[in-house]
């Protein structure tokens, strides 16, 4: 009976970190990305993206000081700034994260 707690105990610690490294619903907003612009390895084509979080406060990732003005404006060849990286073994929308409970991710809507 103490093992079978012991698992469902886990379980739950095991789910509960799965859902809160989850994007936050709503979305933090959109974002309008004015023309073609490469981020490291990964284009961003213009047009229309909607942005979630995970852990970050939208306001830090929104806006034209947030997160994502500032490492569409790094140029080309430019890194991340430290701690960032660019998760590009991640499916779907390009995922920019410092940890695994800790980024934000944009994806294109429309053009």
């Amino acid at each position: 009976m103490m093992r079978c707690t012991l698992v469902i105990a886990m379980a739950a610690i095991i789910l509960a970190d799965a859902v809160s490294a989850q994007p936050q619903s709503p979305s933090c907003g959109r974002f309008e990305v004015l023309e073609d612009t490469m981020v490291e390895t990964r284009l961003f084509r213009k047009g229309t993206y909607v942005i979630h979080s995970i852990g970050v406060p939208c306001e830090e990732v929104l806006g034209a000081d947030g997160l994502f003005a500032r490492f569409l404006g790094l140029g080309d060849d430019a890194p991340l700034p430290e701690p960032w990286k660019f998760l590009t073994e991640a499916g779907g929308a390009p995922k920019f994260a410092t940890s695994a409970g800790y980024g934000f991710r944009a994806q294109r809507i429309s053009d």
